[in-house]
């Protein structure tokens, strides 16, 4: 079982949450592990990790590919990180760090067991749903939304200029949407050609994922009860990948620091050096921030 994902700004976002090998870590996006791994292997045998995902495919895969790795100490649960207050309820220690990479992991996007989440693969339905249990799924949104609501829902979460437009020749479809080739061949069709390497579906495809998902709300609430739950002293690190995400990180940490609560660690943010970009292209739009409570 080979690993895919690369982790992203991985020795910056260990040292942003100054491990102890006593302390107790949460990483509440286990994705493909690798964050969760090198957590894991500076801890002592009185250290702890849990790990969350809602993606129970990532938990499969890890078990099985670390599965000589894991401990009683490295703890694996399937939920939203929004519930994270209730995961840790039964433990009885505050976390001293709590690390939020929120980036779709390459085995998503490269083997998304038929939901996808890439626009690449044409043939799988519009589905989206990091947990299956969810009931609505980006087919669902597309067939059912006005013309009006697909419009606002790409210009707010996907911030695509061309939002009208997309939404205007999806919704002039003969037949419902069913696979991801369906909306990307009209995404084309709806988006001037333009000379960058970038696909035209991408912000379309980030509005659905995260409204299916309710990714910014989840995240909004994960980092109220992250703040909340953590050791005095302890470290918020969250890696995003996009300004919708990144705005609700900045404005959460810089009102924690206004107000005293917090202190943050870097003045902005940390990027991925010219060489990670080059190793590693999906890494070209992270940023690393961190807050550290002091109240």
């Amino acid at each position: 079982m080979d690993k895919i994902h690369k982790p992203v700004l991985l020795k910056e976002s260990l040292e942003s949450l100054n491990i102890v090998p006593d302390g107790f870590y949460i990483d509440c996006t286990l994705g493909d592990g690798g964050h969760s791994f090198e957590i894991f292997s500076k801890l002592s045998d009185k250290g702890l990790l849990l790990s969350i995902d809602q993606d129970q495919y990532a938990i499969d895969f890890v078990k099985e590919y670390y599965k000589e790795n894991i401990k009683e100490n490295w703890i694996i649960k399937r939920s939203n990180f929004r519930k994270i207050a209730d995961l840790v309820s039964d433990i009885h220690r505050k976390p001293d760090g709590i690390l939020l990479d929120l980036g779709l992991s390459s085995r998503q996007l490269e083997l998304s067991h038929n939901r996808g989440f890439s626009y690449i693969e044409e043939n799988e339905p519009l589905d989206m749903r990091m947990n299956q249990d969810l009931g609505v799924t980006a087919k669902d949104l597309l067939n059912v939304l006005s013309e009006k609501q697909l419009t606002e829902l790409f210009r707010e979460y996907g911030e695509e200029k061309f939002a009208h437009r997309i939404a205007k020749e999806i919704k002039k479809a003969e037949n419902p949407l069913e696979t991801v080739g369906d909306l990307t061949r009209l995404i084309y069709k709806a988006s001037p050609a333009d000379n960058s390497n970038k696909n035209p579906s991408r912000r379309v495809f980030q509005a659905l994922r995260i409204v299916v998902n309710d990714e910014l709300e989840s995240l909004t609430e994960a980092l109220d009860k992250s703040f909340e739950i953590l050791q005095l002293e302890g470290r918020i690190s969250v890696i995003s990948f996009h300004s919708l995400e990144d705005r609700i990180v900045k404005n959460f940490f810089n009102n924690k620091a206004r107000s005293g609560e917090g202190e943050l660690l870097f003045e902005s943010h940390i990027a991925p050096t010219d060489e990670e970009r080059r190793d590693n292209p999906r890494s070209a739009s992270a940023k690393l921030r961190t807050v550290i409570k002091k109240k």
